[in-house]
């Protein structure tokens, strides 16, 4: 269901009547666990997604999130409310769980359903029932990666002796709901005993026409293969003592000088070396003062005896570092590690991102056909480019003693609508992307991502002279940025310390009307605060 890019109809939060009415919902379809008020804590915020899937005959499905985090999905038609692999992660026992080889992973992000040969036996119910919600885990993590429905009951399922279709699969983790939610990790939690090492593993067609995939009894091999170096390595890293302070402070000395310290930057002074270098190379943070070396000198030192770095006093009490030996026995074997806490506000600061898209129609619909695309796939440019440079790759078209120039096929050429008979490569990828039509896909921090078929128009802002030759700036086309008009018309008001409103412009777009003159101050306020990317802004004149 969501294996392909969606498209969000609206997104809106829940009023706090309508939260109570959806609470007891899901306390009514799952009343036997009673850690629901934990799952859907009664002052969080409940946002309600209305989102229309790849395959549109599937209907509008609704996403219930919180923080941004995806927890149940929903029909219309008031049936149970199914919840998500996060919710899952949050209560184990929520719904059944059957246990599936870890391989079969890459197979559903393909759009497979799982079949009851490929879930072990040791993990079936004792019964169950055509329609009731299950997650599917595998011995790898034992959370679960999968959340669906089964299509048959047990004594079907066992009349059938085990065979066919099992649990429709609606989400499952690295899917596009996943992606455009929290991108949590999957957790580890304790692994189940099987019997059998390996259970025999099918899938089957989905109804946006992927190809069933029969599986090769030789993945199984690598998937055990796979596992026990995962425990070998879980059980090396659980003996590793921990490294004290020095151990840390020095190994960071080392990665700084292998990975971080350009030779361009020497000299260098200590203090400037310890500040900018060695203390983001540290793996956790760690405080000088606690450890035996104090002070940065008596650090740098030790580095010196072993003839790592060279030290020199430029002027009395500032110390430089004028030599490193980057060929160091000592420095072999160290990689950059990446800063969490960096990582962490980076994903807190996340801008708006508008990327151009392609949209698989119109007269390069042909080519697209024989890859397997089907009409309205969107593609952004690198994957386009992507394709099509494996498209000429494969069919051997790169003209012999000049791989410039591509010899144009009858596909290629009525794509390009020509007559030549070669071109080069940058003239077929525009002319491809010229056939395509364009969209935009913006990603929101905050929600999820918005196509827009079309041109992208800018915000932009007009001033008008109204009643009693008053100057009333007017700002519209912000919408499509996912920026709630109230919130802005607020923001101005306060801003500019003058009355604001929000009107219904042309073809029902909101627009804010601001007496005065606020044309610089609204730019200023969409770049520096709603982060819009500044080509999206119109000038202010």
């Amino acid at each position: 269901m969501f294996v392909r890019q969606y498209r969000v109809k609206s997104s809106v939060q829940l009023k706090t009547s309508e939260k109570k009415k959806f609470r007891h919902h899901v306390e009514e379809c799952y009343s036997a666990n009673e850690e629901i008020p934990i799952l859907l804590p009664t002052k969080a915020n409940i946002v309600l997604s209305k989102v229309i899937p790849y395959n549109e005959d599937l209907g509008i499905i609704n996403v219930y999130s919180i923080d941004k985090v995806p927890l149940f999905i929903g029909f219309d038609d008031g049936g149970v409310p199914i919840p998500t692999i996060h919710a899952c992660w949050k209560i184990p026992n929520l719904v059944p769980n059957v246990m599936m080889p870890y391989v079969v992973l890459d197979k559903l992000l393909h759009g497979a359903h799982l079949m009851l040969p490929g879930i072990f036996p040791e993990s079936l119910p004792n019964t169950w029932s055509n329609g009731d919600v299950v997650c599917v885990s595998t011995p790898k993590s034992g959370a679960a990666v999968a959340v669906g429905v089964w299509v048959c009951d047990k004594e079907e399922a066992m009349a059938n002796g085990m065979k066919g279709k099992g649990v429709h699969i609606y989400h499952c983790y690295q899917d596009q709901l996943w992606y455009n939610g929290s991108k949590d990790k999957l957790p580890l939690t304790p692994l189940p005993k099987f019997t059998e090492e390996v259970a025999e593993v099918e899938t089957t067609e989905v109804e946006d026409g992927n190809e069933a995939v029969s599986h090769d009894p030789e993945d199984h091999v690598t998937e055990a293969v796979c596992d026990i170096a995962d425990n070998l390595q879980d059980i090396i890293l659980d003996k590793e003592p921990d490294k004290t302070p020095d151990e840390i402070l020095l190994q960071g000395c080392y990665r700084a000088l292998k990975t971080s310290l350009d030779k361009s930057e020497l000299p260098i002074l200590t203090s400037t070396f310890y500040s900018k270098h060695v203390k983001p190379s540290c793996e956790t943070p760690t405080d000088i003062k606690q450890t035996s070396y104090k002070k940065v000198g008596i650090l740098l030192k030790e580095l010196q005896e072993n003839h790592v770095i060279t030290v020199k006093e430029q002027k009395k009490g500032v110390f430089v570092i004028t030599e490193v030996d980057f060929k160091h026995s000592l420095l072999r074997g160290y990689s950059k590690i990446t800063n969490v806490v960096e990582d962490e506000k980076e994903d807190d600061e996340e801008d708006i991102a508008v990327v151009e898209a392609f949209i698989c129609n119109g007269n390069a619909f042909k080519f697209f056909s024989l890859l397997g695309y089907k009409k309205g796939d969107v593609l952004n440019r690198k994957e386009m480019r992507c394709v099509i440079t494996e498209y000429i790759k494969t069919n051997n078209l790169m003209v012999e003693g000049n791989k410039k120039l591509i010899q144009l096929d009858p596909i290629l050429s009525s794509v390009m609508k020509t007559r030549d008979t070669t071109a080069n490569w940058n003239e077929v990828m525009q002319r491809v992307e010229a056939a395509c039509g364009k969209c935009y896909i913006i990603s929101l921090p905050d929600k999820f991502p918005i196509t827009v078929k079309g041109k992208l128009p800018p915000i932009e802002f007009k001033v008008e002279k109204r009643t009693g030759n008053k100057k009333v700036t007017i700002v519209s086309n912000f919408g499509v940025f996912g920026i709630d008009a109230k919130e802005l018309a607020h923001r101005l008001q306060i801003l500019m310390s003058s009355s604001a409103t929000v009107e219904v412009g042309p073809g029902a777009a909101e627009t804010v009307l601001v007496q005065g003159d606020a044309r610089r101050t609204a730019a200023k306020l969409l770049l520096e605060e709603y982060k819009i990317p500044r080509k999206y802004v119109s000038s202010p004149k």
